[in-house]
């Protein structure tokens, strides 16, 4: 009798163990879309804005490439019709990069140390876009100004009457300050990147980021930190004319 109590208590722990419920502290932050992602919440999907941070449960459906950034270090690319469970990425238990890191330097691509920062300190709790920037289609300025705030991303959605820029956002750098990640504009100049195959990723110093997309030039401005996945490929081209091929794996700083 006392053993198959025992074993009735065993069943019931690992039982318990199985159906563990994830923390629901954030774990990642979403770092760029180029189109919207959408978290399932009940029978409704609702898009996630940049920035936002990720807690394990999340369950993500991404509408085009984008790319998420756990806490640890670890990347985790999407492309158009990909489906994650945030907690469930082999990413999320990583401690440090996935990416090979690189450095801008003399017009090439040369080695360089991993840098060491806290990932978590770049994303806010704000996690999905304001009612009013909900639109049955998305053009890139309808999506930039529905994850920017000039005063910042964490007060988003205090004020149903005032989110969002009510006018053309100025030029960088007499744009506003945003302390968190967020979609944005790269700036004019600079390097002027072309993706010959895939996607890339690019933020800038004031944490704008956007993705680039296939046959487009796209003047990097104030891009301080380029990622390009595994499989895709992005020529950089100078002001004086050279072009330098940069294929992915890597994660390089341009400053």
């Amino acid at each position: 009798m006392a053993r198959h109590l025992m074993g009735c208590v065993l069943a019931v722990a690992v039982l318990a163990a199985g159906c563990k419920q994830r923390s629901d502290k954030p774990i990642a932050g979403l770092l760029a879309a180029g189109a919207p992602v959408l978290r399932t919440v009940g029978k409704e999907q609702r898009p996630v804005a940049v920035g936002a941070q990720l807690t394990g449960d999340m369950e993500l459906t991404a509408s085009g490439p984008a790319v998420i950034e756990y806490f640890g270090g670890g990347l985790r690319f999407l492309e158009k019709g990909d489906s994650l469970e945030v907690g469930d990425a082999k990413e999320a238990k990583l401690h440090g990069a996935n990416l090979p890191p690189r450095r801008w330097a003399d017009n090439a691509v040369q080695e360089t140390p991993r840098a060491q920062r806290i990932v978590a300190a770049r994303y806010t709790n704000v996690q999905v876009t304001p009612k009013s920037a909900h639109e049955d289609a998305y053009s890139s300025t309808q999506y930039f100004v529905a994850f920017f705030t000039p005063n910042g991303l964490q007060k988003l959605g205090s004020d149903v009457q005032h989110e969002g820029p009510h006018q053309p956002l100025p030029p960088p750098p007499h744009r506003p300050k945003v302390p968190f990640i967020h979609a944005g504009d790269l700036g004019e100049g600079g390097l002027v990147a072309t993706v010959e195959d895939g996607f890339a990723i690019a933020e800038t110093d004031d944490l704008a980021t956007a993705v680039l997309l296939e046959g487009r030039d796209v003047p990097l401005g104030r891009t301080v930190r380029l990622i390009v996945p595994d499989g895709s490929e992005v020529v950089l081209k100078t002001p004086d004319g050279t072009e330098v091929e940069v294929e992915g794996p890597v994660d390089l700083r341009m400053r």
